[in-house]
């Protein structure tokens, strides 16, 4: 590996669902977060406190791993991430989804505005198109701790979209991807931990995001609107946060059938670093087999690239997405990491693994840059 820290591409974060939900300051450096979360010096009575927290969402509070300046301290110097709000009954794990779809639309728009500030502030730097990822890429291979991260927005969960004519809107924001589902059943059809299909409104949705060429993310999608949508939609599709289900049971993972399938159309898979995405203990359907904190290594993220890269045949598809404090944080990430700066010992594991230079590079950002030139 060169001395100098390899560029990052990280195909999946929260950004926006961390300063809003969680009330972060990710300009501040990431253990200010945790001391500023800790409960200890607030006391049980402070609104605050962990005392009587009993959601899954709320228990990373005090163990964030991400903020801007580890991820410059990383060279995660451009990432993917979302404007993120579904609407979803409170039923099974998650309960931070909206009762209606209006107030999932005012939540993307807040997520988006937040973007735009930290893009005013020098912090972020929308990429629009390749002319944009090229000038990121170009600035990541001398930077100093002021280079803008960039910003390729994208949308986890259509929810936020009322209508298909709003979909030109979100282009001209700087929207590139586009999942239509998350955690359970949403507006445009069923996501994670669900059984059925596509609503009859995906299919107007998904021409207009056709007509605008937005990347389709198929993460977060049942079984049976996974293969509608690849059936339907013949644009780019990725899959920005996904690991193997032939490594760890669960319908949130992608089977064999499917990984060859966004291949076989030209998409990346990014690999996933959480402990319930990894351990194959845990069944992720089911909150009863997790663990409190976590056991494995970020070793076991180069077990689902080896699967996938074995898979396929190359290294060509895959790379990472790592959804680090993505519903949780320090406690379900890998144990030998702290920090999204961290990614760069991962990228160490995979040499060690015995993955060339061109391999690893295309692993950290070299796969993602294409697709996202290409789509």
């Amino acid at each position: 590996m060169p001395d100098q820290p390899m560029l990052i591409i990280d195909g999946h974060l929260d950004l926006a669902f961390n300063a809003l939900h969680h009330r972060r300051d990710l300009t501040q450096d990431v253990h200010v977060l945790r001391e500023r979360e800790d409960p200890k010096p607030l006391g049980p009575s402070h609104p605050d406190s962990l005392r009587d927290r009993k959601r899954l969402e709320s228990t990373s509070r005090g163990t964030a791993t991400v903020s801007l300046p580890q991820m410059r301290q990383g060279c995660v110097g451009i990432a993917l991430s979302t404007i993120m709000c579904r609407v979803q009954m409170p039923t099974g794990l998650l309960d931070d989804g909206m009762r209606t779809q209006e107030a999932a639309h005012s939540v993307g728009q807040s997520h988006l505005h937040y973007y735009k500030a930290l893009e005013r502030e020098g912090q972020l730097r929308f990429i629009r198109d390749a002319n944009d990822l090229d000038a990121a890429i170009a600035a990541w291979q001398n930077p100093d701790s002021t280079t803008p991260i960039g910003l390729i927005l994208s949308m986890e969960s259509a929810d936020p979209i009322l209508d298909p004519e709003q979909v030109s809107w979100w282009w001209e924001q700087g929207l590139r991807s586009m999942g239509l589902t998350h955690f359970g059943a949403n507006t445009y059809g069923h996501g994670t931990g669900t059984r059925g299909g596509l609503y009859a409104d995906a299919y107007p949705l998904l021409d207009a995001l056709a007509a605008t060429n937005i990347a389709l993310d198929l993460t977060h999608a049942s079984d049976l609107v996974f293969w509608q949508l690849l059936d339907y939609w013949s644009g780019p599709v990725h899959a920005s946060h996904c690991n193997c289900r032939a490594l760890v049971p669960g319908q949130r993972h992608l089977s064999d059938e499917m990984i060859q399938a966004i291949a076989e159309r030209g998409g990346v898979i990014g690999a996933v670093f959480a402990e319930f995405m990894l351990n194959p203990e845990i069944t992720f359907d089911d909150p009863a087999t997790y663990p409190q904190t976590a056991r494995r290594s970020m070793s076991a993220v180069v077990d689902h690239i080896d699967h996938i890269c074995q898979l396929v045949g190359n290294c060509d598809h895959v790379a990472i997405g790592s959804d680090l404090d993505g519903g949780f944080g320090r406690e379900m990430a890998p144990i030998d990491y702290d920090t999204i700066a961290d990614l760069q010992r991962f990228l160490d594991i995979l040499e060690r693994r015995g993955y060339s230079t061109n391999d690893i590079a295309a692993i950290a950002h070299g796969n993602l840059a294409r697709f996202f030139r290409q789509a």
